[in-house]
């Protein structure tokens, strides 16, 4: 907790002086390429994804939120879990191996991008690699390194530095397509006009501009950029090509559900490349913390009765399953225990929670309220779906104990933690995934439906 105070200190001391050199002759390496020769049939997008993925009884998709390490250990133990389910009609393959889309931001965009290169080897690598791993000191250490003071690299393009040697390997979306693996989805937030940004070629084809090029370690960094802590990542609006038309945003955009029509607006925006030289992205969990928002959103702008993942198919899967891993936490208040006045540090942490409390509630009720209506209008085309929408999370009615819900609650949001602060998290992903009811609903059907086949 120390370091990441440190981290602040330094952020807060030097944010005046190293803003600019996010678009210096450093990081002009790794800005976005423009088209050189797009290519539709290899890019890393929602249209291929669907078109080349097969149907099948399940699909499920996973959304993984922020919070630090904290996040990502429970989200570890969730990927744990589902990989110790096997299905009902083969002992060999497990219930991970038909995750079709993993949604996240910030903490949670580490275990997407980690598991979405490397697949298996998360299990034997990505605990050494990250969950147990100093990666706060490693951070510090760089920024306080004498022979980088007088280079061009910000803050910013020192962590995704590490975060390509550390854990990704230089890999590219080309990579992450290339591996076979879910759809990774990873959210940032575009701090100029406060939408969520997804890292898919619909996005970048806005900003005339080839996603498959681009590093992972880039995207995870722009998705847990914390403001102020780190530098915006930056991507350039090229202006090489004609967004006159754009097949995602085609229709009419009052049409879609008021809290999607921001993101369309918001992509529409990109086409004045006078005003909008350049985005900015900064922490995921600003615009959606849970994640789920992109799944809705890409559903509703890309106008279709079914979820864009299943469009292209001759039916859709029987069994449809979102896990909405919530790694949000709330600390007991020491203030509630005064009539003194709280201190500014404690104002602003109740104020910060109040908020993404009452905004992921409002985000899962209009999750659940579309899966619903995925139900109706599967059953208009004559198919016959079952959902689930399973929430882990950290609140008393998720964590029964009181001194376990406390014990994770008070992990920071740091991405480096105690021992036995990973190893609870994670255990408490694993097993409230194994004894959450809709899950174990879910378990049920599928070997009920295995028994009348």
């Amino acid at each position: 907790m120390k370091r990441w105070i440190l981290v602040i200190w330094i952020a807060v001391a030097t944010v005046g002086s190293t803003y600019a050199a996010t678009v210096g002759s450093t990081y002009a390496a790794t800005m976005n390429n423009s088209y050189s020769k797009k290519n539709l049939a290899s890019a890393y997008s929602i249209k291929n994804f669907a078109e080349q993925t097969p149907g099948g009884d399940y699909t499920i998709v996973l959304a993984l939120s922020g919070g630090g390490t904290r996040a990502a250990a429970i989200a570890y133990g969730v990927l744990k879990a589902l990989r110790a389910e096997t299905l009902p009609e083969n002992d060999h393959q497990s219930l991970l191996d038909e995750v079709d889309v993993i949604s996240s931001v910030s903490g949670g965009s580490f275990v997407a991008a980690y598991y979405g290169l490397f697949g298996e080897k998360i299990f034997s690598q990505f605990e050494e690699d990250f969950l147990y791993y100093d990666v706060d000191g490693d951070l510090v250490g760089a920024l306080l390194d004498p022979t980088k003071w007088f280079s061009d690299q910000n803050r910013t393009d020192k962590a995704i530095e590490y975060y390509q040697n550390r854990l990704f390997k230089g890999a590219t979306f080309a990579d992450l397509q290339q591996a076979g693996g879910p759809l990774v989805i990873i959210n940032a937030s575009d701090l100029g006009n406060g939408v969520r940004f997804s890292f898919l070629q619909e996005y970048f084809d806005p900003l005339c501009s080839e996603l498959s090029s681009y590093p992972v370690a880039n995207a995870v960094a722009a998705s847990s950029a914390v403001p102020v802590v780190f530098n915006p990542v930056v991507l350039k609006n090229h202006d090489t090509c004609d967004t006159s038309k754009n097949r995602f945003l085609e229709g009419d955009v009052g049409n879609v559900p008021a809290i999607t029509r921001s993101t369309v607006y918001g992509l529409l925006g990109y086409k004045d490349k006078e005003k909008r030289k350049f985005v900015h992205l900064i922490d995921g969990g600003i615009t959606d913390n849970l994640g789920l928002l992109s799944l809705y959103d890409t559903a509703k702008i890309a106008g279709r009765d079914l979820e864009f993942y299943e469009s292209r198919r001759k039916k859709p899967s029987s069994h449809y399953v979102i896990i909405s891993v919530d790694a949000s936490a709330v600390p007991e208040n020491s203030f509630n225990l005064s009539a003194e006045e709280p201190s500014i540090t404690d104002t602003v942490s109740a104020m910060s929670n109040i908020q993404f409390l009452r905004y992921n509630a409002s985000t899962r009720n209009t999750v659940e309220e579309w899966m619903q209506e995925y139900v109706e209008t599967s059953a208009e085309y004559g198919n016959s779906v079952k959902t689930y929408f399973v929430n882990i999370n950290l609140s008393p009615s998720a964590v029964l104990d009181d001194k376990t819900r406390k014990f994770l609650n008070d992990i920071p949001t740091a991405l480096s933690l105690e021992k036995e602060q990973v190893d609870a998290a994670i255990l408490e992903g694993y097993s409230q995934l194994q004894n959450n009811p809709d899950f174990v609903r879910f378990r049920q059907d599928i070997r009920k439906d295995m028994k009348k086949d």
